[in-house]
């Protein structure tokens, strides 16, 4: 335990990332920000996942109605070219010239891919994002219900996370049988990646349709199937076909 005086910052993700894309409460953020506030604590947000219009709004955070004191961006902010950015408050962004240098920042090319990201999240992406995320999570929403194989779905936007378990009660990780179905899934052309020890992924690209969407669910959907109905559900077999 460190004294308040000694922590200059208090790091945290709206929306674990490599974690297993779990929001954090909303309760759990505006706490943390009383702390911060108290204690004289910069509160800084990592986006890097979960920023740039990703979640329906430009920052995850938004969504719990705190304002943090720095945030990290990268990734999404110039469409996957090498680019990152600290936005932070005026009274914390007080350098002098100088102060800051990068060997690789200013690239002009990943500066004019930030641009047109920028313009393509502002237009279109961002309202497109909240709308097929609500898609996406209505159609998703019983699948805990429809199978054992599920533990939760969630996330905002679209950045959702699927949870595969053993057993619903006691959330006994699956984590082979998360992989079989991301192997399964790619078979078919749907590209997803796992996150955390047992959660598959949904992050598709902000002006994704709703056709490219239905897709996608349709294939994991019997993914999530065919490793359920599987007399081995805990043994990863890439390349094996589905069910017909």
């Amino acid at each position: 335990m460190l004294p308040p005086e000694e922590v200059a910052a208090i790091f945290v993700e709206a929306i674990q990332g490599e974690g297993g894309y779990l929001p954090a409460p909303d309760e759990f953020m505006q706490e943390l920000r009383r702390i911060c506030d108290e204690n004289g604590i910069l509160l800084v947000c990592d986006e890097v996942q979960s920023g740039c219009g990703r979640t329906g709004k430009w920052w995850a955070i938004e969504h719990t109605g705190v304002e943090p004191d720095i945030i990290t961006i990268a990734k999404g902010i110039a469409s996957g070219m090498p680019l990152s950015v600290t936005l932070a408050k005026a009274h914390v962004m007080d350098w002098v010239p100088g102060s800051h240098a990068s060997t690789f920042g200013g690239n002009p090319v990943c500066i004019a891919a930030a641009l047109a990201t920028l313009d393509v999240i502002e237009r279109e992406g961002m309202k497109n994002a909240k709308a097929i995320g609500s898609y996406i999570m209505d159609r998703i929403r019983e699948w805990p219900e429809r199978y054992e194989i599920v533990g939760d779905v969630r996330g905002r936007g679209l950045m959702i996370g699927i949870e595969i378990v053993r057993d619903q009660q006691s959330k006994l990780i699956a984590g082979p049988e998360r992989d079989r179905i991301i192997h399964l899934a790619f078979d078919r052309g749907v590209l997803v990646l796992g996150c955390g020890p047992n959660t598959i992924r949904l992050c598709p690209p902000l002006i994704v349709t709703r056709e490219e969407a239905d897709i996608a669910l349709d294939i994991i959907e019997e993914a999530i199937r065919t490793v359920q109905s599987s007399a081995k559900p805990a043994e990863v077999v890439a390349g094996e076909p589905m069910d017909a």
